[in-house]
């Protein structure tokens, strides 16, 4: 066993007759010259610095290599695991012909895309003709009113008149009604259409380019796209706008294979085999509540920590240590109000009382804790 330990030992330094390098070929063409330790040769180069990159980069290209080949597992596990499932049924871009089949199922691909016009020129000039029209019949019925009291007084008091003689104020009235109710209804539609959002300026400008880059629409047909201030989405409103607008760039900043097995499923990945990318509402709304919900936490957690060690770590609990901690009241009451508007669509009596509510948390926690006494 020694003995071929120091023979192993003999071959690494190069001893015994072994070959340091491998054959290389001669000058004349001849290959048989090899490089021994006891033949070296004058015209070896020395060993030039290694340029190699840091370990650093390369130990992050490993784990995002690692980290995608655990993505894609994954999605192939979770993929098996739905073979057996019926496989939902998605209207696909692709399989609708160019013009305004295809417009309408890019519109109903995601509800980011559900913007339309509004015609609010058109509502105020309808609403302005029947507001007329009633005008005039309110106007008809002032002056019946006044030719019956010139003939009787009593007969503008009682409904119980001869048939001739009340005739033309039910006509009158059903015209009345009838003219009425489509103004109500015309009021009513346009109270609708004014509570509906205006698109973010995100999802017009993918509708916008969509209507550019595929073109399914005649240039005059198209133009609807143009009005931008006369436009509407039905998505409702969310509570966390902002969140979801910026989750959205994310995505689209950071897009890889990766954000698609996260954000994605099955149903996003059969709209579309083309440029176009969808992601799973549901997910993002998901990933939006746990960020709010850490950012709920880090608020509460933190301050509270913070006043904590400044009060029992002080010798003596001094003016200067009471004006910090006043501060980081204010500090952390600001940064609470402002997580709610950012982050929420809260209303401002709403946020005026949780921000009351959050201060008189951390007041109490701070009146009763004191310096501890050793």
């Amino acid at each position: 066993m020694d003995g071929l330990l120091e023979k192993a030992a003999e071959m690494e330094l190069g001893q015994a007759g072994y070959p340091v390098t491998p054959s290389l070929p001669s000058v004349d063409g001849n290959s048989e010259g090899r490089l021994s330790a006891s033949e070296p040769d004058s015209s070896t180069k020395p060993l030039q610095p290694n340029h190699s990159p840091p370990r650093t980069l390369s130990s992050l290209s490993r784990f995002w290599a690692r980290l995608r080949s655990i993505t894609n597992r994954l999605g192939r596990w979770v993929s098996h695991s739905q073979e057996g499932k019926m496989k939902p049924v998605v209207r696909q871009l692709g399989s609708c012909p160019r013009g305004y089949p295809g417009l309408a199922a890019f519109l109903d691909s995601d509800e980011c895309f559900s913007v339309y016009r509004r015609f609010g020129f058109l509502q105020s000039r309808l609403l302005l003709d029947k507001q007329d029209k009633l005008r005039e019949l309110e106007e008809a019925l002032d002056k019946l009113d006044k030719r019956e009291e010139k003939a009787s007084s009593k007969r503008p008091m009682t409904m119980d008149l001869p048939k001739q003689e009340i005739e033309p104020r039910q006509k009158l009235l059903a015209t009345i009604e009838e003219q009425f109710t489509l103004y109500a209804n015309l009021l009513d539609t346009a109270s609708k259409m004014m509570a509906l959002s205006r698109p973010s300026e995100a999802d017009y400008t993918s509708v916008q380019n969509y209507m550019q880059g595929h073109e399914p629409l005649l240039e005059a047909e198209a133009s609807w796209v143009d009005k931008q201030e006369d436009l509407v989405t039905l998505r409702a409103g969310r509570e966390h706008a902002w969140l979801d607008s910026g989750i959205d760039k994310m995505l689209k900043w950071f897009h890889c294979d990766m954000m698609e097995s996260i954000f994605g499923d099955e149903q996003t990945r059969q709209k579309s085999s083309g440029d176009e990318v969808y992601y799973s509402r549901q997910r993002i709304n998901n990933f939006a509540n746990t960020i709010i919900t850490f950012m709920v936490l880090i608020l509460l957690v933190v301050p509270i920590y913070v006043l904590y060690h400044l009060i029992n770590d002080a010798d003596n609990a001094n003016g200067k240590v009471y004006a910090i901690c006043m501060g980081i009241l204010i500090i952390s009451t600001l940064a609470f109000s402002a997580v709610l508007c950012l982050f929420t669509r809260a209303k401002r009596h709403e946020i005026l009382a949780a921000a009351a509510a959050y201060c008189a948390v951390l007041v109490v926690f701070f009146g009763n804790v004191g310096p501890a006494r050793k």
